[in-house]
């Protein structure tokens, strides 16, 4: 028998010599609030640049930047914030700041180096050395993106006057989806939940059930995934029944709609959690009933 091990070994070593040889190919991202990004360039089309920078992937739309520079040269992995400066006479400089003092400020613009009185500055000079991150807005994750939410929701809604002040709060769970294939821009996203709500009061006694299809959207401020809120809007139909006494109830399908907004900004693994305020209406013929209270909600990826 031969021994493959010496030719195998030797086909592994020129592999992975040949992975740690291929060039990186780097590009230079200036954001419209003066952060710039020495990167690795991934991939372009006419919309989107992907870049790597620090070991992770973002998209970022060409329309978001200032400008960009795919035959840059320089390192990768590193990151400036540029000195925007406004003089009093008009004037508004852009570069680095290489120097300063109490007195002058030498800052490196595209016509070199410039040496100004900081009582010529009339906007604030940052003492700080800045070293942004990268916006996390732009962050690639295909993976989350091409996984699909199930979850479920806990529902306390008060009901408005007239029939609020006869019947207690309606309170009730409800299942949802929300398919990957329905994510689109990042932020968009469709679902569907069935929902079961009830009132027990001495009054009246009130059950629906009801079927959904939504909108949701996320936004994160300032680049940090805390800050993440939602809003959705959802439609769909709701089997009602309103039970008066013993002897007296009424059954029927009707339209109904809701409203909700909230913060989603807590996750752990593949799980997500929801907190919002959810304004709810069912349309009659006779009448609108609506009601506004909370809405907790959780589930998972996958």
């Amino acid at each position: 028998m031969k021994n493959t091990t010496l030719p195998l070994l030797t086909i592994l070593i020129i592999f992975f010599l040949g992975i740690s040889i291929i060039p990186i190919h780097p590009a230079e991202l200036r954001f419209p609030n003066g952060e710039v990004f020495h990167t690795e360039f991934v991939y372009e089309d006419e919309r989107l640049l992907v870049v790597r920078f620090k070991g992770s992937e973002y998209k970022v739309p060409k329309k978001d930047l200032e400008y960009y520079n795919l035959l840059n040269n320089g390192q990768t992995n590193n990151s400036y914030k540029i000195a925007i400066l406004s003089l009093k006479n008009g004037s508004v400089i852009k570069g680095t700041i290489a120097d300063k003092n109490k007195d002058e400020v030498i800052i490196k613009s595209e016509l070199g180096f410039l040496t100004i009185n900081r009582s010529e500055i009339k906007n604030t000079v940052s003492e700080a050395d800045e070293r942004p991150e990268f916006p996390i807005v732009y962050l690639a994750n295909d993976k989350l993106d091409n996984q699909t939410r199930v979850g479920g929701s806990f529902t306390y809604l008060p009901l408005f006057p007239p029939l609020g002040n006869q019947t207690p709060p309606l309170y009730g769970l409800s299942v949802f989806t929300e398919p990957a294939f329905l994510r689109f821009k990042n932020t968009y996203q469709l679902g569907f939940k069935f929902e079961y709500l009830q009132s027990t009061g001495p009054l009246k006694e009130i059950t629906s059930q009801s079927g959904y299809i939504y909108l949701h959207q996320s936004k994160i401020f300032q680049s940090n995934p805390l800050l993440d809120f939602y809003g959705i809007v959802g439609m769909g139909t709701s089997s009602i029944s309103y039970r008066f006494d013993q002897n007296n109830s009424k059954t029927g399908t009707t339209p109904s709609a809701y409203i909700e907004l909230g913060w989603q900004g807590l996750k752990y693994g593949p799980s997500f959690y929801r907190i919002g305020w959810k304004n709810l209406c069912f349309f009659e013929i006779e009448k609108t009933h609506c009601g506004s209270g909370l809405e907790l909600s959780g589930g998972i990826n996958f």
